[in-house]
């Protein structure tokens, strides 16, 4: 069967809950990619089907990454902040919201 295309039905359909921004921006870099969402969920369901298990990994962030090591971590950052607050760097409740809401796809 060397060269042979096995092409499969697609018949079944999975009802999947997500994040308005992180469908939209997950829809914008498919694009660019040439592809839709239901294609790349069906690359990923293929891959896991042929790895066993998820094609990406799921991990802890690298503790590099991590904000706060020691209680003088937190120290430090705490007048960070009050010297913040004292020069007037600071922002509305909005702004901070609208930050947090962008950045995480909230």
């Amino acid at each position: 069967m060397e060269g042979t295309v096995i092409i499969m039905a697609k018949n079944d359909t999975i009802h999947v809950r997500v994040d308005e921004n992180v469908k939209i921006n997950a829809e914008q870099t498919l694009a660019m990619l040439g592809l839709t969402i239901s294609e790349a969920v069906n690359m990923m369901l293929c891959q896991v089907n042929l790895t066993g298990g998820l094609p990406f990994q799921v991990k802890l962030p690298a503790p590099e990454n991590i904000i706060v090591n020691s209680k003088a971590d937190i120290e430090r950052k705490l007048n960070e902040a009050e010297n913040d607050i004292s020069n007037g760097n600071v922002l509305s409740d909005d702004e901070v919201f609208n930050t947090l809401k962008k950045k995480y796809a909230l």
